[in-house]
């Protein structure tokens, strides 16, 4: 956490992969959301927390 913090802080881009989808969008600034290897959502992480309609299909919450 800690390493992905001073990454961020010096603006470099980082790539997350994360087992737990929520995990990866409370440290991600921006999410992209791919089904069938055809893009269905990019924009940010919160919109992704705070979207039922993507909530729900992408992390079953």
């Amino acid at each position: 956490m800690l390493a992905i913090g001073r990454i961020k802080s010096l603006g470099m881009t980082t790539i997350i992969v994360e087992q737990s989808a929520i995990a990866a969008l409370q440290l991600a600034d921006r999410a992209i959301i791919l089904t069938m290897g055809q893009i269905v959502f990019d924009g940010t992480a919160q919109d992704v927390l705070d979207n039922a309609d993507l909530r729900q299909p992408y992390l079953a919450i």
